[in-house]
């Protein structure tokens, strides 16, 4: 079957992550959230289900899956030196490595702050949290999925590997690539700061150029400008008509 997964391949080649697979689950960060909490979930781990059926997103959005995505939870130790903000960052570039890789290189971006886009439709998103000394990055990712399956809401808004790339795509060998290249990343942020990170994701990041609308907590009015990238710590830059550079460390972006 496409869209399912060969455990025992993926307990092999995921390696130094342990996999915990579940059939079905509300939510992969919750799960991973209680199994940590109960000392269950010995890092580095996957929380891996074939149906999620209460996915979360930023700001308390669902996430909508089905069969032919990708619903997991990476969780691995907590390196003090990379912020919060910056981890969907870093994990996003490995997501996009990983979804180039399987497609001949495809042009996919990121979009700040959580955000995978091809041709400017979602393509992956990512979710992180920390708690009890691991860091919990849930993703999201469309592999098998036909647009035509989602709600009638997002279906111009969504993409996946199968529909730009003409093809199925096996899922334990997107789940092993991806593992593959969140890993890498993640050896590579024990020893260096997020700084290394930016040249290449300057590379890839979606709206550079664009007039934006960013959306921050209630009490906070929208800044509206020209996307100038992100800075040498993760935070996204957006300078406005007076000229004024704006440094953002989270919220909802959209192009204006």
């Amino acid at each position: 079957m496409p869209d399912s997964y060969d455990l025992a391949r993926l307990r092999r080649d995921i390696k130094p992550f342990r996999l915990h697979f579940f059939p079905t689950v509300g939510s992969t960060n919750l799960h991973a959230a209680k199994l940590r909490k109960r000392n269950d979930l010995f890092l580095p781990a996957i929380v891996l289900t074939s149906r999620q059926t209460a996915g979360r997103g930023r700001g308390g959005n669902t996430w909508f899956s089905t069969a032919g995505c990708i619903t997991a939870t990476f969780a691995f130790p907590i390196e003090h030196h990379l912020q919060a903000h910056q981890l969907p960052l870093v994990v996003g570039l490995a997501l996009r490595n990983a979804c180039a890789e399987l497609t001949d290189n495809a042009p996919i971006q990121i979009k700040w702050p959580n955000d995978l886009l091809h041709d400017g439709q979602k393509l992956a998103g990512i979710l992180c949290q920390r708690i009890e000394n691991a860091d919990l990055v849930g993703i999201g990712l469309n592999v098998n999925l036909n647009p035509t399956q989602a709600p009638k809401s997002l279906r111009r808004s969504l993409t996946s590997l199968s529909h730009f790339a003409g093809r199925k795509f096996d899922m334990t060998t997107v789940a092993v690539t991806v593992a593959h290249h969140v890993h890498r990343v993640l050896e590579s942020r024990r020893s260096h700061t997020f700084a290394i990170f930016r040249a290449e994701l300057d590379q890839h990041l979606a709206l550079v150029g664009q007039r934006i609308r960013i959306i921050g907590s209630p009490d906070d009015p929208p800044i509206t400008g020209q996307c100038l990238g992100i800075d040498s710590t993760g935070r996204l830059l957006v300078r406005d008509r007076a000229g004024t550079t704006h440094k953002i460390i989270a919220g909802q972006v959209a192009a204006h």
